[in-house]
Parts: C-alpha cells; structure tokens; sequence
C-alpha cells in the first residue's frame, strides 16, 4: 500500500499508513537491526481524514500494547437526499498488541448545525476531527462535538468494543442560548 504517515507506536515499532484503492491500510514494523512487518489492518472504503501529525494520536499502555486513533472518511453506503456525507469525520480506534491491530470501534459525527462561516472555528486549526486520550479516557474532538467512548471489556483480550458515553455539542446554536457569548462584540 502508499505510505501517507510514518507513526511511532513505542521505541522498537512504527505503523505506516495509506491507501491501497479504495481500503486503507495499517502496517506495523518491528524496529531494530533490520525492519520486519509485524502486522496489518485493513478498514475498507476509507482514507484519512487529517494528514497532518497531530491528526494521529497513540496511549501506550505498556511496551507492547497500545491505543491508536486515527481520523478516517468513510466512502458513503448510501446517501439521503439533502445529506453531504464527505464531511462525516469519525475517529477510528485500534488496540495494537505486540504488532498486531484490533478494531475497537469509532466514535462518530453527527449531524449539526449549517456551516457558520468560521464564527466560532474553523476546521484548520485542528482539523475536522481529533482523537485524544486523556488518562484512561477516549474522546473525539469532531467539529462542534467532544464525544466521549467507552472501552467495554469482552471475555478475550481481543473482544473489546468501544461504545459513545456521551457528548457534548458547543457550536454556534449551543451558544446562542446562553446569555453570555465569548463571540459577543460588547
């Protein structure tokens, strides 16, 4: 597959990332006096959704094993009329172990108010989605939303799923409603 993102996940691994068609794809390599592939994953009908670094983020757990996540664009099933489904950013998380990837799941956009022509944010300074890890929480910073995942434990270490908590939507409408506004101009 292309090589879009070259990411560390610890000292002794790096995942490179890109598209292979229309699929995109996670290779793992063992770092060390020669590289060798450890593992890969495919998530079908995806690309990126950010190029830059900080659109990655990787927690390790310990020296083998860690969450990463990723923001992807998912080509659309099927699209209801009136709905543009090439903004539709979702975070993907993935548990690595030793190399080797597992989908935990996505945290996704939903859909929000009309494009407020840069009022309150504007996609570039962060890009339309984020994964963040903050102790052992997940969340997504997608457009107006932070949403926060839960990884629900399964009865293997590779059945685990991650499901939406809750979230919180601070976009133009959520501001109009309170008193105060930090975009008022008194």
């Amino acid at each position: 597959h292309a090589v879009e993102r070259i990411e560390a996940l610890g000292p002794q691994m790096a995942v490179l990332v890109g598209n292979r068609g229309a699929d995109l794809q996670f290779s793992s390599v063992q770092l060390g006096l020669r590289a060798t592939l450890a593992g890969n994953y495919v998530h079908q009908g995806a690309r990126q959704g950010e190029s830059r670094s900080h659109g990655f983020f990787y927690r390790a757990t310990d020296d083998s094993t860690g969450l990463l996540g990723l923001p992807v664009l998912t080509q659309p099933r099927q699209r209801s009329p009136g709905h543009d489904d090439r903004r539709s950013a979702r975070v993907l998380y993935l548990r690595q172990r030793a190399g080797e990837f597992t989908p935990l799941g996505e945290l996704k956009a939903q859909p929000g108010p009309q494009d407020d022509n840069c009022r309150a944010s504007c996609v570039d300074w962060y890009g339309n989605a984020r994964p963040i890890f903050l102790g052992d929480r997940v969340l997504a910073l997608i457009g107006y939303e932070l949403i926060e995942g839960y990884i629900s434990r399964g009865w293997t270490e590779h059945s685990e799923q991650l499901t939406e908590r809750r979230r919180v939507h601070f976009g133009p409408r959520a501001l109009r409603s309170n008193r105060y506004s930090p975009f008022d101009s008194d």
